[in-house]
């Protein structure tokens, strides 16, 4: 029992350290993908005029046209969803392991597992505001409100929501709009998925 009990506690400590490493990398990257997405959308942001005709398609000099833009945007939300995806992923994947751990705990230490872990890894009783991690969350809803920054910021610009002359770039705007839902339905969806898991 006693060698049973090291190694459980032995194997909090490793999987602590991993947590840690996997943490640091994902932020690496996530920070360098959304630079680089946002780097991408300022300059085409910022070099959009509606003197072109909205349906040209092509570089006029420095500029684009509005159609160009609402694709890019486009195509931004499609990338900033992919990764609230993944993100969502891994923070149901983080609790379901957590679930799993603390059951083969419980079920090796008895009455000792309160007296070692009390309440640090219980994944249960969280709300829908708080069931993804910390780490995760804060980022999830960091890309959330980048992807309504980026909705709001070429709902402002000038002339681009004029679409009588290019039905297809309403089709893309309505798109945009939908992504956003998206990326709600899929917390909420991930949320009813951690309930059934304590469930079980």
């Amino acid at each position: 029992m006693r060698r049973i009990r090291n190694n459980i506690l032995n194997s909090i400590h490793e999987q602590f350290a991993e947590n840690q490493n996997h943490h640091q990398a994902l932020f690496i990257q996530l920070l360098v993908a959304l630079l680089v997405l946002f780097g991408g959308f300022g300059y085409t942001y910022v070099h959009t005029t509606d003197s072109i005709p909205y349906t040209q398609t092509y570089i006029q000099g420095m500029y684009v046209s509005n159609s160009i833009l609402i694709t890019v945007t486009l195509v931004v939300l499609l990338v900033l969803l992919l990764l609230n995806l993944i993100i969502l992923h891994l923070g149901y994947a983080f609790r379901r392991d957590q679930t799993l751990n603390m059951r083969i705990r419980k079920k090796e230490l008895g009455g000792e597992y309160d007296d070692v872990f009390g309440d640090l890894y219980d994944p249960s009783g969280k709300g829908f505001w708080s069931y993804l991690p910390n780490f995760y969350a804060i980022f999830f809803w960091i890309i959330s409100i980048l992807q309504l920054i980026v909705f709001a910021g070429i709902c402002v610009k000038e002339g681009l929501i004029c679409f009588s002359k290019s039905p297809c770039s309403l089709v893309e705007f309505l798109a945009c709009f939908f992504i956003i839902v998206i990326s709600y339905f899929f917390y909420y969806n991930t949320y009813e998925k951690y309930k059934r898991l304590l469930s079980k």
